[in-house]
């Protein structure tokens, strides 16, 4: 059982790590370092220089340093995948009784796959963004299920936890507001980084400015989504702390980091528009919102979790 657990949290940490190399693939432009799939250039192991290429393929087309930042985003793929797949085996040897742990499992292990084939078709539709964007969405309800998995295993060894603690009823539905507000704001978020990136391609000389004046209500949308999920986690945290009977530290400890981590998304978002949409802060403007989703299961499972010992 004690394995069982430790794979829920390694499955769970790589995935996070997945989605960290994932934004670092497209912030390099990269996503094409390969232009096959699963291959790299006709070969299991990508070329070192250029007559190591196949006779097929335009020279033109290789940069060493992109093909391998690629290649490492699929082995650390393939990886992520392969202990997705032993945490799934061990939860149903250990844990096939209870349908909490169970079905989240055999779901994430289901969109895994997926994403491994979503991965083929980014490849072989060159980086349309959509497709792009539906490959972030599922990573991000990947890790969520992960994060619910590990947090009901961890709550199988410590049946004391939030027996003390009583939280309203009607939370739920804030958390649900909270993660689908998050989840649109990063699908928006990924889609006008996607038209920017088209726009930029066509036109490298075209000013930062005009790409913001050009995003017109797509800009406003998000920012409002912004403001909205701020004052949320703050509500959030004003119930869980202060209304709350006895909340734990981890809902204290959650309810105070959620609210951080959107602050530095609030200073990330200017930054970005200030400093050019620098690649830097795109891609850790991406990967914190992954984290705030997961703080909010983590949030979730505990209000369950209370509910259940307090029935």
């Amino acid at each position: 059982m004690q394995l069982f657990r430790n794979f829920t949290l390694l499955s769970t940490g790589l995935t996070y790590i997945l989605i960290f190399i994932g934004g670092m693939v497209r912030v390099a432009g990269a996503g094409m370092g390969c232009p096959d799939w699963p291959k790299c250039f006709g070969r299991w192991i990508p070329p070192t220089s250029l007559d190591q290429l196949p006779d097929h393929i335009d020279p033109a087309k290789f940069n060493l340093v992109l093909a391998w930042i690629e290649y490492g985003n699929r082995l650390f793929g393939a990886l992520v995948g392969l202990s997705i797949a032993i945490t799934l085996y061990l939860g149903l040897k250990y844990c096939s009784h209870l349908p909490r742990i169970k079905w989240p499992l055999i779901v994430a292990f289901c969109l895994t796959l997926f994403e491994g084939w979503l991965g083929s078709v980014l490849v072989k539709t060159v980086l349309n963004p959509f497709t792009i964007t539906l490959h972030l969405f599922f990573a991000l309800i990947i890790v969520m299920l992960l994060v619910f998995v590990a947090q009901e295993v961890y709550y199988i060894n410590n049946t004391e936890s939030e027996i003390h603690s009583k939280y309203p009823v009607g939370m739920k539905s804030l958390f649900t507001i909270m993660a689908i507000i998050l989840l649109a704001e990063v699908v928006l978020g990924t889609e006008i980084r996607g038209g920017l990136e088209m726009i930029r391609k066509e036109n490298p000389m075209i000013d930062s400015q005009f790409l913001i004046d050009m995003l017109g209500p797509f800009k406003y949308a998000h920012s409002i989504l912004g403001i909205l999920i701020t004052i949320l986690s703050v509500i959030n945290w004003f119930v869980l702390v202060k209304i709350s009977i006895k909340p734990s530290s981890l809902m204290v400890q959650t309810s105070t980091l959620v609210i951080i981590l959107i602050l530095f998304q609030i200073v990330s978002g200017e930054m970005l528009v200030f400093l050019k949409f620098m690649p830097i802060i795109q891609l850790f403007h991406l990967w914190i919102a992954s984290w705030i989703l997961g703080l909010i299961s983590v949030q979730y499972v505990a209000w369950q979790r209370s509910m259940i010992t307090n029935d």
